[in-house]
């Protein structure tokens, strides 16, 4: 051994020390990656969805507010809109306001149901047949905002 080499053990130590902070910052690499992807994905999703509501004429919240809402699956709107709970809740939105007895059904707002239709045809258009056919059940009408 020459002078300035270290021992066998201490370079041991280096390299394994080494190979393990490679494997760390590879996984970290992979991870943000992942994370980069599924943002630029629901952004653009959620750009879609913005310009859609403003060419139906709908108020329209920003992307970024739209992303953070419905990711890149479209959250809660299609984990299965069909489904008998979700349609109770379209139907509560549908009402006069009141609480208990005194809450009616009402002429719903045509626009809302528009918007969460152009919702599902950018996040699930598969589930788009479900929703549409949902709708003929309810009474629609353009209503005063």
């Amino acid at each position: 051994m020459t002078t300035g080499d270290a021992p066998e053990h201490k370079r041991r130590w280096i390299y394994l020390t080494a190979g393990v902070l490679l494997v760390v910052f590879a996984l970290i690499g992979l991870l943000t990656f992942g994370e980069i992807r599924e943002n630029t994905e629901a952004t653009a999703k959620a750009e879609q969805l913005h310009s859609n509501l403003l060419a139906a004429g709908l108020p329209a919240p920003e992307p970024e507010v739209i992303a953070d809402a419905l990711g890149d699956d479209g959250g809660s709107v299609c984990q299965d809109p069909s489904s008998p709970l979700i349609k109770a809740n379209y139907q509560a939105s549908i009402t006069n306001g009141a609480a208990g007895p005194g809450q009616r059904p009402v002429i719903g707002p045509r626009a809302t149901t528009q918007a969460v239709a152009l919702t599902i045809a950018v996040y699930c258009p598969d589930r788009l047949p479900d929703y549409l056919s949902h709708l003929d059940t309810l009474k629609l009408d353009d209503t005063t905002k």
